[in-house]
Parts: C-alpha cells; sequence; structure tokens
C-alpha cells in the first residue's frame, strides 16, 4: 500500500505595505469625484427647494391679487412674505389707461427672492384689465 504524502502547508501570504497603500490611494482615485459629485448633488437640490418655494409664493400671490378688487391692486414690498424666508416685490402699472379712466389694462409683475439677497429666485407677470370691449 502507498501511502499518499500531504504536501507541507503554506502559510498564508499576508499583504505587504507597498500593496496596503496602493490600494488605498486607488480607493481615494475613484472616491474623490464620486464625493465632488455627491456634494454638487446636494448643493442642486436645496437650490431647486428655494426655486420651487419662491415660485409656489409668487403663485400665492398672484391668485390673491385675481381676488382683488381692480382698484385696489397696487404695487407692494412685502418682506418675510406669509412668514416664509422670501422677500416679494410686487410692481403694478398700467399698460393703458389709468385710475381714473373706464377701459384699463394693468400689468402685474411678482418677483421673490431669499430674504436679505437681491438674487430674485422667481418672477410671474400677469395682466388684468378692467371694461375693455373688443370689436366683434
Amino acid at each position: 500500500m502507498r501511502l499518499i504524502q500531504k504536501s507541507p502547508r503554506r502559510k498564508p501570504r499576508a499583504f505587504t505595505l507597498i500593496e496596503l497603500i496602493m490600494t488605498i490611494v486607488v480607493i481615494s482615485i475613484v472616491a474623490l469625484p464620486i464625493s465632488v459629485t455627491m456634494a454638487k448633488h446636494v448643493q442642486s437640490v436645496f437650490q431647486s427647494q428655494d426655486i420651487t418655494m419662491a415660485i409656489n409664493l409668487a403663485r400665492l400671490d398672484l391668485e390673491q391679487v385675481n381676488n382683488t378688487p381692480y382698484n385696489s391692486i397696487a404695487s407692494a414690498n412685502i418682506p418675510n412674505y406669509q412668514g416664509y424666508g422670501y422677500d416679494l416685490v410686487r410692481t403694478v402699472y398700467f399698460l393703458n389707461g389709468s385710475t381714473y379712466s373706464q377701459e384699463s389694462t394693468k400689468k402685474i409683475t411678482v418677483q421673490v427672492s431669499k430674504a436679505g439677497s437681491a438674487t430674485v429666485l422667481a418672477k410671474l407677470v400677469t395682466y388684468i384689465s378692467k371694461n375693455i370691449r373688443y370689436p366683434f
């Protein structure tokens, strides 16, 4: 009977210091662009949240203007609009006619910016007319 000789056991080979350093370098090269991309993504999420809020506040103000009597619609500068951290500027002027004319049209512009900032996040424009008769 033949004896099967066992092969000598090898010790498990450990990582060398150079291999570990190279692994760390490769991982950091891959992780750097990913972290920059993630930071830009988070920044764009906050920016889009601000723009969405500004547009919704501008729409709210225009809806309130539409439910206001024509002669009461006036320009306004409202800081901290509706308790949110946004400033609203409503500009109203006559395109034709005046306060005293029978027929007139007002152009209403609403601009919303972050409180204390000069950058306009949303700008909406509408026109409201009084007693305009079209020749039909």
